[in-house]
């Protein structure tokens, strides 16, 4: 069974919310688990111990947030050190308060130390999904919170985060048998 693991660091709940519609994509994924983890928990067996990792934190000026900085500098470095997770599968994602955010910059700030650690990173195309098409993010997941309740984050990028879960799990399964 391939074992996927969520690490996310979240403020008021939008992260978390991106995290748990993963998971509910990796689950709805036969042969593989998931297990959400907040960044304060995690630890370098979550990395180390998975088939399939995604990253994900609140955009902060175009960049990640502190906790989520600590813990690539904290645990992903020494993974780094010791050879890091080849052929781990990976991906990120992230939220905002405004429209644009600069979630882009988060999401490859997120995707550079998977990319150190040797990890066969996914996403989705643009055009994967419909629901996809107007977001348009190749490279992970975003969505803007505009102040809005964390259930009430659209349905459109809760889908795209289900089936980037789902994306991640099958490659997992598909790696790792």
């Amino acid at each position: 069974m391939a074992v996927v693991h969520i690490i996310y660091h979240s403020v008021k709940g939008h992260t978390e919310r991106l995290a748990e519609a993963i998971a509910e994509g990796v689950q709805a994924t036969g042969g593989c688990s998931c297990r959400l983890i907040p960044v304060a928990e995690a630890r370098e067996e979550h990395v180390r111990n998975c088939q399939g990792l995604l990253l994900g934190c609140p955009t902060y000026m175009g960049n990640v947030s502190a906790p989520m900085k600590k813990f690539i500098d904290e645990v992903i470095s020494p993974v780094w050190m010791k050879g890091g997770i080849p052929g781990t599968v990976g991906s990120a994602f992230t939220s905002s308060g405004t429209i644009h955010g600069d979630k882009e910059f988060a999401l490859l700030a997120l995707l550079i130390p998977l990319f150190q650690l040797g990890m066969t990173l996914v996403s989705l195309p643009p055009m994967a999904i419909p629901e996809n098409k107007d977001l348009g993010y190749s490279h992970g997941v975003g969505t803007s919170v505009l102040g809005r309740h964390p259930n009430l984050i659209p349905p459109e990028d809760l889908a795209v985060a289900r089936a980037l879960g789902k994306r991640v799990a099958e490659t997992a399964r598909r790696l790792h048998g």
